[in-house]
């Protein structure tokens, strides 16, 4: 497990719990929340970042994370294509998670407009986080067409209903030979661990932890979970099966008289 690095884009990372910035009831808790989830990686939307503003959000926070911008927003591929290009700017990053929502309801990702506007920021140079439906051939493309990272979702964003497709996430993870990180639908910490027992190389969640009561303790809740299904899915579960396998043989028992 020492050895168990994230490796994304020839950087090298201890943590595999990735975390969000919003809504959080202050930037204290956010602060507190951030520190003992030993994150290294944190989101933040560019459609809330104002850099011109006194007290932005890049002077409340510790400049020793590294910084995902993401699109969250964004419905067209030139919205997102443009965000991507004012947060590169800005933030003097090639890393982008790619948001593109079809509809303002459930908020779910538009599979199509999606893969066109990878198609056009890996043109661009970007190193594309992908945020997509749990569709395993959908999963794949998108790896095939050279996205740093794949993040299928497990339920609507902000939703907490953890895993609702297991069947499909076995899939992908077995299809996707890359980086598979899951995102959007997390609740509970045992949520977490499931997503990492399963093989994926990464968790990254934010309403989980930011609307719960206590978002600090909830943050250090999910940094063991991760850590947990890691060294669950290194350590080789055992083989299911529907017999019992006795634990003790019979040999040496006491006969019966």
């Amino acid at each position: 497990m020492k050895n168990d690095k994230l490796t994304i884009d020839g950087k090298n990372f201890n943590s595999r719990l990735i975390m969000g910035t919003a809504l959080y009831p202050n930037v204290n808790v956010l602060n507190k929340s951030l520190k003992i989830s030993n994150t290294e990686i944190v989101t933040i939307s560019m459609r809330r970042l104002n850099v011109t503003k006194k007290d932005h959000f890049f002077d409340q926070i510790d400049k020793k994370y590294t910084f995902l911008p993401n699109t969250a927003g964004c419905f067209t591929k030139k919205e997102a294509i443009l965000t991507a290009e004012l947060s590169r700017e800005s933030l003097e990053t090639n890393w982008i998670k790619l948001e593109l929502i079809g509809e303002d309801e459930m908020l779910l990702p538009d599979p199509i407009e999606l893969f066109s506007t990878c198609d056009e920021l890996l043109k661009r140079k970007f190193k594309i986080f992908a945020y997509c439906s749990d569709d395993p051939i959908l999963c794949k493309r998108l790896e095939e067409i050279g996205c740093e990272v794949v993040m299928p979702l497990i339920a609507p964003i902000g939703s907490g209903l953890g895993i609702r497709n297991e069947h499909n996430l076995e899939i992908i993870r077995e299809m996707c030979s890359g980086l598979i990180f899951v995102d959007a639908g997390i609740g509970l910490p045992s949520d977490a661990c499931k997503i990492m027992e399963l093989g994926f190389d990464a968790v990254l969640l934010n309403s989980s932890v930011a609307r719960s009561l206590d978002p600090v303790n909830m943050a250090e809740a999910m940094k063991m979970a991760v850590i947990g299904g890691r060294k669950s899915f290194l350590s080789g579960a055992i083989e299911k099966t529907k017999r019992a396998i006795k634990s003790t043989p019979f040999k040496g028992k006491i006969s019966n008289f």
